[in-house]
C-alpha cells in the first residue's frame, strides 16, 4: 500500500509601512496595520475558513481514513488572533479531531536557518512555547521557512528533540534517487527526512488553472493516475505532497474549482485500497526502509533550482542579510521587547522575497500581495526599518 502525506504550509509576515529615512529615530511605528488586517481578514474569508471547514467534513466523512498536516508560522497565528480569532478556533477544532498534526516551524518564517544555529533556535524555542500556548501541541515533526533543509540543518533539529523534517526532493541532491522513499540525516540517522514530490505538487500549484496545459483542465481522476504512474509504473512506498494552503482559494479561487478538486481527490484516496493518509510523525512507527540523504548546502522548493536564491541571491538581500544578523548580540542584550520582536519579525523570508530579482517582471503566485514598484525600492524600506530597530536595540 502506499502512504500519502498532505502537509500544507502558512505563512504572512508583518507587512511593513512605507518607512523614509527621516523616519528614523522618530517613528517607531514600522507596519502596516490596515494592510495586515485587510489581508488576513481577506484570507481568511477566501482560504483559511472555508479550506479549514472542508477539511474537516472530510475527516468527519471518512473517520480514520483522511490525515493531513499543517506548518503554521508564529507571525500568522498572533495575526489571526489579532484579527480574525475565529481561524485559531477551526484550527483548534482540526486538531482536537486526532487526525491534523501540528509540525514545527520558525516563529516569523524566518530565514535563519541561512546564518547560524543560535538564531535558528531562537526561532524554533519561541515558536514552540507558541504552539503550546496555542493549541496545546510540542510537535516532534518540522518544516521549516520553504523547506530550507541541509545537513547542518537537520542536525541542529535532531538536537532540538525533532525526529522528523519534511523538505524538498532536489533531483541534484537525489540523483538516481527517488523520491518516494523515506530518508536520514547522515550525522543524526534518527532524524527522518520526508521529501517533497515537487512535480506532483506542481501540477496543482503551478498547473491547475493552465488553460495551455495538455492535461488541463486537471481533475482528481486524472491526479490520481499521476500519482500511480509517478515512480515509472513500480510501487512508491510514500509520497509526500507539500502545499501552500493558500493555494485553496487564494492563489486558486473558488470558482476555479480548486475546492471541488480537493473534495473530490480526498474522496476517492479515502476509498481505495491502495493509499492511505498518514501525518508526518507516523512515519516513526512505520518499518520503511530507509536511507542516507546528503544535502552538504542548503536546499529549498524555491523554482527548478531548488536553491536560497529567492531569499539570499543579489546584491541587495544578502546586505541586508548580512545588516540584520550584525544586530543578534544587541537582541540578546537588549530589554526592549517590542524592538526584540520587530528584529525577528524582519528575518521573514516574504521581505526578501521583495527584494528578489528573480521572479521580478513575471507572475509569481508567492508574489501576490507585493507592495513594492521595484526590489531595490523593497531595500531602501527594509534598510530604514532596520536602521531604526537598531538604535532602539542599541538602547
Amino acid at each position: 500500500m502506499n502512504r500519502i502525506c498532505f502537509h500544507f504550509q502558512i505563512s504572512q509576515p508583518y507587512r511593513l509601512r512605507t518607512y523614509r529615512f527621516f523616519d528614523i529615530n522618530q517613528n517607531h511605528d514600522y507596519f502596516d496595520d490596515y494592510q495586515n488586517q485587510y489581508l488576513t481578514r481577506r484570507l481568511a474569508e477566501r482560504c483559511y475558513l472555508p479550506a479549514n471547514k472542508m477539511m474537516l467534513d472530510l475527516i468527519r466523512q471518512f473517520p480514520g481514513k483522511f490525515k493531513l498536516s499543517f506548518s503554521i508560522s508564529g507571525s500568522s497565528i498572533m495575526l489571526f488572533k489579532n484579527y480574525c480569532p475565529e481561524v485559531i478556533e477551526s484550527f483548534k477544532e482540526l486538531v482536537a479531531t486526532g487526525c491534523v498534526e501540528i509540525t514545527g516551524n520558525t516563529y516569523t518564517h524566518s530565514i535563519a536557518s541561512l546564518y547560524g544555529k543560535e538564531a535558528f533556535m531562537e526561532q524554533v524555542r519561541l515558536q514552540e512555547m507558541l504552539l503550546e500556548e496555542t493549541f496545546g501541541v510540542r510537535p516532534v515533526s518540522f518544516c521549516n521557512t520553504e523547506v530550507i533543509y541541509s545537513d547542518e540543518i537537520g542536525e541542529w533539529l535532531g538536537d532540538a528533540g525533532y525526529r522528523v523534517v519534511l523538505t524538498e526532493g532536489a533531483r541534484h541532491i537525489l540523483g538516481w534517487k527517488s523520491p518516494f522513499y523515506l530518508y536520514c540525516n547522515p550525522y543524526q540517522t534518527d532524524v527522518r527526512l520526508l521529501l517533497r514530490s515537487y512535480r506532483l505538487c506542481d501540477d496543482i500549484t503551478l498547473r491547475f488553472n493552465d488553460h495551455s496545459w495538455d492535461q488541463y483542465p486537471l481533475t482528481a481522476d486524472k491526479f490520481i493516475h499521476f500519482l500511480n504512474n509517478s515512480n515509472s509504473g513500480a510501487e512508491a512506498p510514500l509520497i509526500n505532497l507539500f502545499w501552500d494552503y493558500e493555494t485553496i482559494g487564494e492563489h486558486y479561487t473558488e470558482d476555479t474549482g480548486i475546492f471541488d478538486f480537493f473534495r473530490a481527490l480526498v474522496a476517492q484516496l479515502a476509498v481505495t485500497q491502495d493509499y492511505c493518509f498518514i501525518t508526518p510523525m507516523e512515519v516513526l512507527k512505520m518499518d520503511l526502509p530507509t536511507s542516507t540523504m546528503h544535502a552538504p548546502w542548503p536546499i529549498s522548493c524555491s523554482g527548478e533550482e531548488k536553491d536560497t536564491h529567492e531569499w539570499i541571491g543579489n546584491e541587495l538581500q544578502q546586505e541586508a542579510f548580512s545588516q540584520l544578523f550584525k544586530l543578534q548580540d544587541l537582541y540578546k542584550n537588549s530589554t526592549n521587547q517590542e524592538a526584540k520582536l520587530c528584529w525577528l519579525r524582519l528575518q521573514g523570508a516574504d521581505h526578501f522575497n521583495f527584494m528578489s530579482s528573480k521572479w521580478f517582471g513575471h507572475r509569481f503566485v508567492k508574489r501576490n500581495f507585493e507592495v513594492y514598484s521595484s526590489p531595490y525600492q523593497a531595500f531602501i524600506n527594509y534598510m530604514n526599518v532596520l536602521n531604526d530597530v537598531k538604535l532602539q536595540l542599541e538602547d
